[in-house]
């Protein structure tokens, strides 16, 4: 399991929200692949061009 995260002001990692084509926000962004998770941190990064935040993939063990 992979999940995009990003840094908040405090210094802690939280997980970024996985927002869908129409716009809705559906959960954490959790992806069975590191490949999904690099492809949504690049698509997040391009939504949210005017915020400039520290963003990365994490892997965690399946619950």
């Amino acid at each position: 399991m992979f999940i995009v995260k990003k840094l908040s002001k405090n210094g802690v990692w939280n997980a970024i929200s996985l927002i869908d084509e129409n716009g809705s926000f559906r959960g954490e962004a959790r992806f069975d692949s590191k490949k999904e998770a690099l492809d949504y941190l690049y698509e997040y990064k391009q939504k949210m061009k005017h915020q400039r935040q520290d963003l990365r993939v994490f892997s965690e063990p399946s619950k």
